[in-house]
């Protein structure tokens, strides 16, 4: 039987920093991430937990996370994946806080349940998580070999949308919901 855990990568430089903003694809992850990630590590190899293969996002707080459990658990590092990516909030919201969002962001969020495929610049539409997030929960399934576990390393809201898929959300907006009220912290691990 295959398996997929997905962990959330460490904390971040934006994570700490702008804890209510959406996060800056570049934001790096902290000396805190590093060690977040690699107890977890150092926790699943103490409990002989041990992947086969490491998907990761390409964002660098993704990538330094995968490279870290890959070097402690002695497993395959594939290349980054944009498919394991955090949904994308539109280019004006990066790195700002709620306070601060702009009046065309504002307008958005009143309209995005309503139009989920819709977007603005940069920013992916509702739609578009959900089938994104479909493809990387059945892709994950079928990288897998027999008898193998995969680990991915990915972002809070983007996991939340696999989890969404997993408990058949039928919307895209549902998908969305629970994506962003999903509730996993850094270097945390789901399935739990």
């Amino acid at each position: 039987m295959n398996r997929v855990l997905w962990i959330r990568h460490g904390t971040s430089l934006d994570g700490l920093c702008r804890p209510h903003a959406h996060a800056r694809p570049e934001t790096p992850l902290t000396l805190r991430g590093v060690a977040e990630i690699a107890t977890a590590a150092r926790d699943l190899r103490d409990r002989n937990i041990r992947p086969d293969l490491i998907l990761t996002s390409p964002l660098p707080r993704a990538t330094t996370s995968a490279a870290i459990l890959a070097e402690i658990l002695g497993a395959t590092l594939a290349p980054p994946d944009p498919l394991y990516a955090e949904w994308r909030a539109p280019d004006c919201v990066l790195g700002i806080g709620q306070d601060d969002y702009p009046r065309e962001y504002q307008a958005w969020r009143d309209e995005r349940f309503r139009h989920p495929e819709s977007a603005l610049p940069g920013g992916e539409s509702l739609a578009a998580l959900q089938r994104r997030a479909r493809s990387a929960a059945s892709l994950s399934q079928d990288q897998t070999g027999p008898h193998s576990l995969t680990l991915i390393v990915s972002h809070r809201v983007f996991i939340g949308a696999v989890a969404a898929s997993a408990t058949d959300a039928r919307s895209p907006q549902g998908t969305f919901r629970t994506a962003r009220n999903f509730s996993l912290g850094p270097a945390a691990i789901w399935p739990l």
